[in-house]
């Protein structure tokens, strides 16, 4: 996935900088709120309830945008430059996974208000990857999902743009994520399948700039 983020971050951003299209640029930073639901499942004779957790941390990211013509929709990419290891059992936990190309593909649609400021929505697809698992000493990794995939909505509010092309940002999105799946050794069963799902919810300010 590492090869095709990089692909469609680079032409959006080969896009936005070219005299034949108007577009964005940008970088934002903020939080977000991360809830994990996992299901129940069986080892030999014990049946595990599901579980729930919720982790949230700050982040950055940056993004690009292609305007698509004179219509009031624009494509995007956003894509965080950083990875995280993830536990939703708190800070003293030994299992986790670790999360890193995170990217978001999507379409926004813009309202200009009378001020010049701007009210848009935005949806779109968004990636990672799900790398090294660390579990406990007495539970084997089978196998395990390799990637997190989801759906993503979001708002947001644009300042007017000042004399030198930028614009701030306010925004909250919404992202539901497929669910995921771990097979272990553990529990005196030699194959035991853990699955979950979750959604993340982002609060970001940004600072843009149109060309």
């Amino acid at each position: 996935m590492n090869k095709l983020i990089v692909l469609i971050f680079s032409a959006a951003l080969a896009f936005t900088t070219s005299a034949f299209a108007g577009g964005t640029i940008g970088v934002k930073v903020g939080n977000g709120d991360l809830t994990g639901d996992s299901k129940g499942y069986t080892a030999g004779s014990t049946t595990y309830a599901s579980v729930s957790g919720s982790k949230d941390s700050t982040f950055g990211a940056i993004f690009a945008e292609i305007d698509l013509g004179d219509t009031p929709f624009s494509f995007g990419v956003e894509y965080v430059p950083f990875d995280a290891d993830i536990s939703l059992d708190g800070k003293g936990s030994s299992k986790s996974a670790n999360v890193d190309n995170f990217a978001t593909a999507y379409l926004m649609a813009s309202k200009e208000l009378d001020n010049g400021a701007n009210v848009y929505l935005k949806a779109g697809a968004s990636m990672a990857d799900i790398g090294s698992v660390k579990t406990d000493s007495d539970v084997t990794v089978n196998s395990q999902s390799s990637s997190l995939d989801g759906l993503m909505v979001g708002l947001g509010f644009e300042t007017p743009e000042s004399d030198v092309g930028l614009k701030a940002r306010a925004e909250a999105t919404y992202t539901e994520f497929d669910t995921i799946s771990i097979t272990t050794t553990s529990n005196g069963s030699t194959s035991v399948k853990k699955e979950a799902d979750g959604d993340l919810v982002t609060v970001t300010i940004s600072l843009a700039k149109s060309f």
